[in-house]
């Protein structure tokens, strides 16, 4: 099974409230080695909660359009939804992400 980083920007079928599938592209927060991987996804329409943050470097990380990620979303998937991997974030997102984060969760 594929191990994914921190920063890792993958294309993955997230399943709607409504019951449908989506594909979309997310941010990989956490690979443990095993089947499943937690997921932050990515969505290109313009967010401003606490919890979301525009990523600065978009293009190296793979992504087609400016976007933002929901850092207040996360999801536990199984990597078997995951259809490729798209880029990296850069050093910079990934420390902004980090500091998002820790407002977010308070530690």
């Amino acid at each position: 099974m594929t191990k994914y980083k921190f920063g890792d920007v993958v294309l993955v079928i997230f399943y709607q409230t409504d019951g449908s599938r989506k594909q979309r592209p997310a941010l990989v927060v956490l690979d443990i080695g095993d089947d499943d991987i937690t997921l932050a996804p990515i969505t290109t329409t313009e967010r401003k909660s606490k919890g979301d943050y525009k990523i600065k470097n978009w293009e190296q990380s793979g992504l087609l359009l400016s976007s933002w990620v929901r850092l207040a979303k996360i999801s536990c998937l199984s990597k078997n939804d995951i259809h490729k991997k798209l880029g990296t974030f850069s050093r910079e997102d990934k420390k902004a992400v980090v500091s998002v984060w820790r407002k977010l969760y308070k530690f």
